[in-house]
């Protein structure tokens, strides 16, 4: 039954006599907020949020409770619970509550439709039931290319890094992948899965040559980077693991808590995506990382654009007082080849030198 109740903003509310009935109501259509009590005959109030997640990940939820318990109020956190709300709630405040939250789930909403927009297909994020069958869709397409990184004043071979490429058109990269699994839990499963393939493809890895892997931080802490079901661990001495310089700080002291038993193992750290990250400096001073590579937006152009090239040249001189090899990944042009050996650069990655491809062939130099 929907009725409306006076506010600012008009609402037509969907009413439930308890959480089996609301969970039905959920199946059949979409809101934007719900407003649920703790206490419920059949199933409380969280496990009616737990449930709910099933169906709907992103609706914003209100819990009313006389007195939360540090327990239940975990778990409405871990499940998303938006707001709680102590009895007696005063009108006025209920309404506002409801309000700001119905707010919260158009936005979202929103942000649904304009990604599926973005990626020309309409996948509805906010189901569960369908992103789990599209990300098992996805896990089976997914296959790893290898693109050389050289030395370009020996003009030799250094190692390779591997990429991830899945065939679902809406995880065409790993940062979406990712994120989608992320919102169901699957991160690790994700992980695990891309690594095994790596490692799969590794045999005919070259003498000698190193291996390029990104990986997520937190993966030191869940036995997938090191112990017995660890795919990468065997072939840990030809492994440099990228961490990103986006990774947040407890991210990076995660991993830094981590790092001598990677380095125990063999691993070599490189952080990524220097010069474009928030971490800074801080990526370097908790992994102490064995090579940093350069991004490819500060690259682009650097045979024609001064100041980019000032900026570049600085940052290849403070790698080389700290002692850090520094990668230039994304060199497109031999002008940028060219700018790179003048400032006396050295190792690069990128198309000029060889594209992504399913085997490990030889670079262009």
């Amino acid at each position: 039954m929907k009725r409306s109740i006076p506010s600012a903003r008009p609402f037509a509310v969907a009413l439930a006599s308890n959480a089996r009935d609301a969970l039905k109501l959920v199946e059949k259509d979409k809101f934007h907020a719900i407003l649920t009590d703790i206490i419920m005959p059949e199933l409380s109030g969280v496990d009616f949020l737990r449930e709910l997640r099933h169906h709907d990940l992103d609706v914003p939820v209100i819990l009313m409770t006389a007195g939360p318990t540090l327990d239940s109020a975990i778990e409405a956190i871990e499940y998303g619970a938006q707001q709680y709300l102590l009895k007696p709630v005063e009108p006025a405040a209920l309404v506002q509550a409801v309000g700001r939250a119905a707010a919260l789930g158009e936005l979202a909403r929103y942000k649904r439709d304009a990604y599926a927009k973005s990626a020309n297909d309409a996948l509805p994020y906010g189901d569960r039931k369908t992103l789990e069958t599209v990300l098992n869709q996805a896990f089976g397409t997914i296959t790893i290319v290898f693109q050389p990184v050289v030395s370009m004043r020996e003009q030799t071979l250094i190692g390779y890094e591997a990429l991830m490429r899945c065939d679902e058109a809406l995880f065409s990269s790993y940062a979406t992948l990712l994120s989608a699994a992320d919102r169901i839990g699957w991160r690790t499963a994700l992980e695990r899965t891309i690594y095994q393939r790596i490692a799969a493809a590794s045999t005919e890895l070259p003498d000698g040559a190193l291996l390029f892997v990104n990986v997520h931080p937190n993966d030191a802490q869940e036995g997938l980077l090191v112990g017995a079901e660890a795919p990468l661990e065997p072939i840990a001495r030809n492994v440099v693991l990228e961490v990103s310089e986006h990774a947040t700080v407890e991210q990076l002291d995660a991993m830094a808590a981590q790092i001598d038993k990677l380095r125990g193992a063999g691993f070599r750290i490189a952080v990524d995506d220097v010069g474009t990250g928030p971490s800074g400096l801080l990526a370097f001073a908790r992994l102490k990382p064995d090579y940093v590579k350069l991004d490819r937006t500060l690259l682009a152009g650097l045979d024609t654009d001064e100041a980019r090239l000032r900026m570049v040249r600085g940052m290849y001189a403070l790698t080389r007082e700290i002692g850090v090899p520094m990668i230039a990944e994304g060199v497109e042009s031999s002008g940028e080849r060219d700018a790179l050996l003048a400032m006396g650069a050295d190792f690069a990655q990128g198309n000029l030198f060889g594209k992504p491809a399913g085997s490990f062939t030889a670079p262009s130099l």
